[in-house]
């Protein structure tokens, strides 16, 4: 039995708890076991990972309680990977960790380009960690080259990093008419125009320049429709009322049911103000939806002539959102498309399943 110890979950779904619900999902676990460090609590998240018979460990609050916890748990469980799942070298106490009291093979993960917070503090605490974070893992990887790059140093070479696409569960994400009418019927967006957005409310996704734009917006029935939670949510709910649109504005919070809505969308819109390889955005392709994103993306995102780089400038974004709601078409079936760019969680998972395997054997 390989024991794999993956870190670490938040409460809410981004693009790292994403990529391990279908990793999960669809890897095969014959002889092969995944445990998860969670901060918070998400019961659809823990529930759906217990399903697949995988352990969920609540790390506590404050720094002393998270070591001995974690400490706790490597020694006991003889882990023979523990898969670190990071946007940043700022926080490198479990890899550490992993190293001082553990044999397990140590896997660093890059998913983005920036720290989730961003703040000046954690970009220094990055640059002075990342030799050492490259240096204690065992194996890299990264969900892009400017993930990689971010990570692990512009002076990466090909051989020390691995880069692991994003892939998705691809069948979850074609374009069903049916489910499109029933959420729309559901959240009461009968022939609107709905542009949506889904992402935690924090600094990097720009919600703030979101609503702006959306509130100079002159199409009388555009709804806007935002998917996450996050710090900056009630802030951004204030906003919209201070913009007067929080009529047309729905805040749907943290929702599992993410490839029906990209149904109900017309337009999909992400002004992120950094990115790594951005699952929603393959996944928001692979429903057929035109999707604006700002030019802070990696190129690595675009897969089909669908996607669109934008520079946040809001007249910009809302001439293109007007162009595309006059000139509307029937939504396509991109998953052969995107298969084929790579992102099927299938070939991702036969990937990562080899290095298990094939290092165990060593």
């Amino acid at each position: 039995m390989i024991r794999v110890l993956h870190s670490e979950l938040q409460s809410n779904i981004g693009g790292i708890e994403a990529f391990l619900l279908n990793l999960t999902k669809t890897i095969d676990k014959t002889n092969l076991q995944f445990d998860f460090l969670m901060r918070g609590d998400n019961s659809y998240l823990e529930n759906t990972l217990k399903d697949y018979g995988a352990n969920i460990y609540k790390v506590p609050s404050g720094m002393s309680n998270y070591y001995k916890f974690v400490k706790n748990i490597l020694i006991k469980n003889n882990y023979d990977f523990v898969h670190v799942h990071k946007n940043s070298a700022a926080n490198i106490v479990l890899p550490l960790m992993v190293k001082k009291y553990t044999n397990a093979k140590l896997i660093v993960h890059s998913h983005n380009t920036s720290p989730s917070g961003g703040s000046k503090i954690a970009i220094m605490l990055h640059k002075i960690n990342r030799n050492k974070l490259m240096q204690l893992s065992d194996y890299r990887f990264a969900c892009s080259d400017t993930a990689a790059a971010w990570m692990f140093g512009h002076d990466y070479k090909d051989e020390q990093v691995k880069i692991i696409k994003n892939g998705i569960i691809l069948k979850d994400y074609v374009y069903n008419s049916e489910m499109r009418n029933k959420v729309r019927t559901d959240l009461r967006l009968t022939n609107k125009f709905v542009i949506g957005h889904v992402g935690a409310f924090r600094e990097q996704k720009n919600h703030k320049f979101l609503l702006k734009l959306f509130s100079q917006l002159n199409i009388p029935n555009a709804e806007l429709v935002l998917v996450g939670e996050g710090p900056l949510k009630e802030e951004m709910k204030r906003y919209a009322k201070e913009l007067g649109i929080q009529d047309k504005v729905l805040f749907l919070g943290s929702r599992n049911d993410v490839n029906n809505l990209l149904q109900a969308f017309d337009i999909f819109a992400m002004p992120s103000l950094w990115e790594g390889l951005s699952i929603a955005a393959i996944e928001s392709q692979t429903s057929g939806l035109p999707t604006l994103v700002s030019t802070n993306f990696s190129s690595d995102v675009k897969i089909t002539n669908q996607l669109h780089f934008l520079p946040l400038q809001i007249q910009i974004w809302i001439k293109k959102i007007n162009e595309i709601e006059e000139n509307s078409k029937k939504r396509p079936n991109n998953s052969e498309i995107i298969k084929k760019a790579g992102y099927d969680m299938q070939d991702t998972v036969n990937e990562i399943k080899t290095l298990y395997f094939n290092e165990k054997l060593k």
